[in-house]
């Protein structure tokens, strides 16, 4: 039976914030009340009209559905070895316990699989990746969370049948800014030492984010980027974490790639950008970074470029979108809304070998919401990789094709109000 390609999308969709109506600032960032959102989990077919099917959120056996929520994150793989890839979702409910399920797709429909539930000293799961960390043909599954910063490793048991699958969680590490840790990012990648776990911790959020606070020197939300790699020792379990990045002890990363970008396996990160309310300034601002790992463990950190005017990089993806056989750097931006710092960027960065130097070129351009989402992919079977991001303060989902040197959007989904897409993927079926 022939493969099909379809798009994953996970996001908040707050339908109580009407486009325009208020502020996006006001609603987002400067709430002093709970929002309530509704998790959303679709698979949209470009071959169909980007036609959406919405998947049930709730815990496999559950009676109750899963509506609203606090968060929900998604990745695709292969789980189970089969050689068939499953969407994983991550959800946090509003004063429930978090849960990790899978869907698998039958060949008719989409079948849950429960994975996770009740997780110790887990009460919010903010990222997630997937990727064979064991090199056992089983796709593990590693979460980040807050508020003890716990990222632990889910392994399937191979000895359980499908239908009846049990997961084993391995403590990766915690507390790595004690009590209050937030781990926002997890990336799983190979960049010359095995496949190791990357993530980015900071303390927990504050109010406001991500200000300078009056009375200190420097925002109370300092971070690192940490490489997590397994010791081969007779230690089960046993992890050891290596600082990439401290910002200065000054901000923090929210965003984490791992890819071949200029010519080697890199990791990839975006600093945030420190609000100074007093002057109306942002000091410092986002500083675009990829970082090298050596074979004796030194590191290598090169600038690759400045986010202006910009709060932080959003989103991030790496891979040959212009079709040349090099890889580009996609990045979306966020942004503040006072002065000039309304406008939003969907950036390509290209690396010049000759001149040995960055190029950035404009895909489009937003609200001060940005593009706080983004994935490429293959979706027309052409072998040329589209951009597909969202557009949060419009509501909108695009998929942008790079066509006759220039680039060409396409509306896939859109609501009338805000939305916050936590997570895309594509996943073949």
């Amino acid at each position: 039976m022939a493969m099909s390609r379809k798009l994953i999308i996970a996001m908040l969709d707050l339908v109580e914030r009407p486009l325009g109506k208020p502020r996006w600032n006001d609603t987002i960032t400067r709430l002093n009340r709970p929002e309530q959102t509704r998790l959303e989990a679709l698979v949209l077919d470009p071959h169909a009209g980007w036609k959406a099917e919405r998947l049930d959120l709730r815990y496999p056996g559950a009676a109750e559905a899963m509506e609203y929520g606090a968060f929900i994150t998604t990745g695709v793989g292969d789980i189970d070895g089969d050689g068939r890839q499953e969407i994983v979702f991550a959800v946090t409910p509003t004063g429930g316990a978090c849960y990790v399920m899978a869907y698998r797709f039958n060949g008719e429909s989409w079948q849950p699989e429960p994975v996770c539930h009740e997780l110790e000293s887990v009460d919010f799961i903010r990222s997630m990746a997937l990727g064979d960390l064991d090199r056992d043909g089983c796709d593990e599954i590693v979460i980040g969370t807050r508020p003890d910063g716990v990222t632990v490793l889910l392994d399937r048991a191979a000895s359980h049948p499908s239908h009846f699958a049990h997961y084993s969680a391995e403590l990766i590490d915690a507390k790595q800014q004690g009590a209050g840790t937030n781990v926002r990012e997890v990336a799983i990648g190979d960049i010359g030492a095995g496949h190791d776990v990357f993530t980015t911790a900071a303390r927990s959020n504050t109010r406001p984010k991500w200000d300078k606070t009056p009375d200190i020197e420097w925002d109370s939300m300092p971070g690192y980027i940490f490489r997590h790699h397994r010791i081969d020792d007779n230690m089960s379990g046993r992890w050891e974490r290596t600082a990439i990045e401290d910002h200065g002890g000054m901000t923090h990363s929210r965003v984490l790639r791992v890819g071949e970008l200029a010519g080697a396996k890199r990791v990839v990160s975006c600093s945030l950008g420190v609000h100074d309310r007093e002057r109306q300034r942002i000091d410092p601002e986002p500083l675009l970074r990829m970082y090298t790992l050596g074979s004796n463990g030194t590191v290598t950190g090169e600038t690759i470029g400045v986010l202006e005017k910009s709060i932080m990089c959003r989103s991030m993806a790496i891979g040959d979108i212009d079709g040349d056989g090099e890889n580009e750097l996609v990045v979306g931006t966020r942004s503040l809304a006072f002065g000039e710092h309304g406008k939003t960027y969907l950036y390509a960065y290209k690396y010049d070998k000759a001149n040995a130097a960055w190029t950035r070129a404009i895909i489009d351009t937003s609200e001060p919401l940005g593009f706080r989402s983004l994935i490429l992919a293959d979706l027309d079977g052409d072998g040329r990789l589209a951009v597909i991001a969202s557009d949060d303060g419009k509501g909108q989902i695009k998929a942008y094709r790079f066509r006759n040197r220039e680039w060409h959007p396409e509306i896939i989904l859109s609501r009338p109000n805000l939305i916050f897409c936590t997570a895309m993927g594509v996943v073949d079926c």
